[in-house]
């Protein structure tokens, strides 16, 4: 391969890469090279040991004295004194065998959810110049995992940069990490060592000779690679060619995915959002070419046999209104002229469709309505919200005859489905949201009063416990636009106090994340401005969880 001449010294590495991936590296080299620094310079292990007499000095302990100068002293002690006075007596200087201490250089990264997305393709570049900086100091590179066990590898091949991109976790970096690797390295005798991630816990500097800081920038455009006092901002690479990269595409070799799709795959509609269970193990999508949906039992982690793909059919004249599941279980309201069909949901077998006046129930809508399906000791319930905030709810037994009818509350703002048994839905009443909460058998007659509807255009329900038997919190949009502000009221402020958050420019919240801990805390989870972050509000703090280097696609059941 030709390479040019700025990047022949990572030549050994860069070969590795097919040759459109080279202009991202050299980049990436160029920028990262000049803020690493001098390397460490080598140290004396120990204390020198003597190897036999080296030469012959004028100055040194007189126990090293030659021996005819102390037969000098016995013999004429005055010409003794004298070449003592004048530095002239004659010392014997031992040869000394320096202990080199181990020439190692270790570089442990942050496989976590912080360094998720292009900065793992700084990760790869940052090794490939520790490899050539080792190479130079005739020492050696190894690599390891912060939130992995105490492990090093050596790079040799390309496989050993797969290796480090397929070590993804979703746990962050923690004191016990950090620990469990300064107890592993302390027999080591590193020269250097590297910590590189974001957010990292403290790190003892006789072992930890090196902190590097990877964070992406707020408004996602740019990577800051940070290192003591020296900062770098790093360009966003080209999506699809940071996807096959993070992929450990590094050829132009077509891979084929493992594990399979058994038989043939079905098409699907793009523009109707995934249906996914609470669990999140199974997706639901539309059907193009037949009446119904498929089913995605996603695969676990190292599963070796094929996906598993069902279809789930309906009739023929029949147009889909919701989908949900309840657990494993795809359920459906689809309807035909004037009635409507609960389709997979045992105890509600067909009903008549609401007037238009009670639901507004178009047929062919752009998107699924937001449903919720419950199931009871004695009955099953499913709920249905349109566009018009007209939420219904049919109820039928689990055994018996099939049928139900529909109860209809008009002005509701939002409904979430917080456990598998439960319901929660606020509707406005006398200028107030008032929240519910309800299960298949059963619904609270009392709600609580969360605060003024007048403004609050959205609405996001934390998934507690507390909303079986009491208010469980709540997250209330009040202004939208260029900034979102939010009116946060938890179980422990309602009904007196209530925190104001004002998010920054393009971020949105997209849910209310309850932390059951020895203190309790609500956060708001974000999405960024270019809807490739996601991100966490909490205690007046906002931090990044993740970044993906595809757009998120966000699902909002919202009216």
């Amino acid at each position: 391969m030709q390479l040019p001449e700025a990047l022949q010294p990572w030549r050994h590495w860069l070969e590795w890469f097919a040759p459109h991936h080279l202009p991202l590296f050299a980049d990436l080299l160029g920028r990262l090279n000049p803020v690493l620094g001098p390397l460490r310079g080598r140290y004396q292990g120990g204390v020198p040991e003597p190897d036999g007499l080296g030469d012959l000095h004028r100055r040194g302990p007189y126990e090293r004295l030659l021996s005819s100068e102390w037969l000098l002293a016995d013999e004429v002690p005055d010409e003794f004194l004298r070449r003592a006075v004048g530095g002239e007596h004659m010392f014997l200087a031992p040869q000394y065998r320096a202990r080199e201490a181990n020439r190692l250089i270790v570089v442990l990264f942050d496989a976590g959810p912080l360094q998720l997305g292009a900065a793992r393709l700084v990760h790869l570049a940052l090794l490939m110049l520790l490899a050539r900086r080792a190479e130079e100091a005739g020492a050696q590179l190894r690599w390891g995992i912060l939130q992995g066990q105490p492990e090093l590898h050596a790079l040799d091949s390309s496989a050993q940069l797969k290796r480090l991109l397929e070590a993804r976790t979703y746990e962050v970096v923690s004191d016990h990490h950090w620990q469990a690797w300064r107890d592993s390295l302390a027999d080591q005798a590193a020269g250097e060592c590297w910590v590189v991630g974001q957010r990292l816990p403290p790190t003892d500097p006789k072992v930890c000779t090196h902190r590097v800081q990877i964070a992406r920038s707020l408004d996602g455009r740019s990577l800051s690679f940070a290192l003591a006092s020296r900062r770098v901002l790093l360009p966003m690479p080209d999506e699809q060619q940071a996807v096959r990269l993070l992929k450990g595409q590094f050829h132009d070799a077509v891979h084929t995915p493992a594990p399979s799709v058994a038989g043939r795959v079905a098409r699907v509609a793009l523009t109707l959002p995934p249906v996914i269970s609470g669990s999140g193990n199974y997706v639901a999508l539309r059907l193009l070419d037949e009446h119904g949906m498929v089913v995605i039992k996603l695969p676990h982690k190292n599963q070796k046999k094929a996906l598993e793909v069902r279809r789930r059919l309906w009739g023929k004249h029949e147009h889909v209104f919701a989908a949900t599941f309840h657990y494993r279980s795809l359920g459906a309201v689809v309807g035909a002229s004037n009635h409507l069909h609960f389709w997979n949901i045992p105890g509600l077998g067909f009903a008549d469709k609401p007037s238009r006046e009670e639901m507004h129930l178009p047929p062919g809508t752009a998107t699924f309505l937001p449903a919720v399906w419950l199931r009871g000791q004695l009955s099953e319930r499913l709920y249905l919200l349109d566009t018009q905030g007209q939420l219904a709810y049919w109820q039928g037994p689990r055994q018996g005859p099939k049928g139900a009818g529909v109860v209809v509350t008009s002005n509701v703002l939002g409904m979430a489905q917080v456990d598998a048994l439960t319901l929660v839905y606020a509707r406005s009443e006398g200028g107030q949201l008032v929240t519910y909460s309800a299960w298949a058998d059963g619904e609270k007659t009392s709600g609580y009063a969360v605060g003024a509807a007048a403004g609050v255009s959205q609405i996001l329900f934390a998934s507690t416990a507390h909303w079986k038997y009491a208010f469980g919190g709540c997250a209330l949009l009040t202004q939208a636009g260029a900034y979102q502000s939010w009116r946060l009221v938890t179980d422990d402020s309602f009904p007196a106090k209530k925190a104001q958050i004002d998010l920054a420019p393009g971020w949105k919240a997209i849910g209310l994340h309850h932390q059951a801990a020895a203190q309790e805390r609500y956060a708001l989870v974000l999405l960024g401005p270019n809807q490739h972050t996601i991100g966490l509000y909490a205690d007046g703090q906002q931090q990044v969880l993740f970044t993906t280097t595809a757009p998120i696609a966000v699902r909002v059941s919202a009216p």
